[in-house]
């Protein structure tokens, strides 16, 4: 495992021809603040970062502490993306917002998506008739990753960086169920919590083959001290769970090690499924072989997030 120093060194050593441009959904509170707030360190502000998510209040807290660059542009753009409607008029505001003023677009250099909840509720559907937390950890992410895709192609094609990355389980043991995709039938936490990363390690080896040029990565925070880590746990469970989350990582160290892996040169083009070192996991932890099961999943989400 690389240590904190080398991560944080390493971090520091990023260097960049030209301002990227970083969206991260999810990115007001937990591994995603975390992730960002490294990125910008790393970047030493050079950058054009938008936070995405529901608390306008806590990203303009989080804004407030990036580094100062005269090339410094930090925007906060709302969205609940349970709702695939919102992921679209979101994707729409971030092409706004990196459209320069001769009203070309920009291209997008990075797409870190890590939007979830954790909850002990059963099958909770949303107006659009997803499961809430499948469409936090799956739907919603590849929805944003679709809408976003022509701006990340124009920066690999000129060149430029082009990284997507889910953060959430890669490498969860079990098959894609192709019997219930969605799990509108056999809902289970225990089954949500396994299939969604099976959606996400199998999307990130369809669209790495789909799209060669553009970095694909799923990678594992590990154990963080996420705010939502005791938050939506029925009150009984807290007072287990509170002591023990002293001794997971921080959400500033677990953020260095996720910012790592992002601009990590290995990383550039491909598929990756990376544990919460940034290390590639093994093969054999993974299930993207099977194309049908593969096939069917992906016709399955294009017409779930159709509307």
């Amino acid at each position: 495992m690389p240590s904190l120093s080398s991560i944080k060194a390493s971090n520091a050593a990023f260097t960049s021809a030209y301002r990227p441009t970083a969206l991260f959904v999810g990115g007001t509170s937990g591994v995603g603040q975390g992730t960002a707030e490294a990125f910008a360190r790393a970047t030493q502000g050079r950058a054009h970062i938008l936070i995405c998510g529901r608390n306008r209040a806590a990203a303009e807290r989080i804004i407030e502490t990036f580094p100062k660059h005269p090339e410094s542009k930090y925007e906060f753009v709302e969205c609940d993306a349970t709702l695939m409607k919102n992921v679209v008029k979101a994707a729409g505001e971030v092409k706004h917002k990196i459209t320069d003023a001769d009203g070309k677009k920009t291209t997008l250099n990075y797409l870190v998506v890590s939007q979830g909840i954790l909850s002990m509720k059963g099958f909770d559907p949303t107006s659009e008739g997803i499961d809430q937390k499948l469409a936090l950890h799956f739907y919603g992410r590849w929805k944003f990753i679709d809408e976003l895709l022509p701006l990340l192609e124009k920066a690999s094609n000129e060149g430029e960086e082009a990284r997507v990355m889910t953060i959430l389980a890669p490498g969860t043991s079990g098959e894609l169920d192709t019997s219930d995709l969605g799990l509108k039938k056999t809902y289970s936490l225990s089954k949500a919590g396994k299939q969604a990363p099976l959606y996400n390690d199998n999307f990130v080896a369809e669209y790495a083959t789909r799209y060669p040029a553009i970095s694909f990565i799923h990678i594992s925070p590990g154990w963080t001290n996420t705010p939502g880590m005791t938050q939506n746990l029925p009150w009984y469970l807290k007072p287990i769970v509170a002591p023990l989350s002293h001794l997971a990582r921080s959400v500033a160290d677990s953020g260095e090690y996720l910012a790592s892996a992002l601009l990590n040169p290995a990383y550039k083009t491909g598929g990756f499924w990376l544990n919460e070192n940034g290390e590639p996991i093994k093969k054999k932890q993974l299930n993207v072989d099977d194309l049908e099961a593969r096939r069917l999943l992906v016709e399955h989400y294009t017409k779930e997030i159709a509307f």
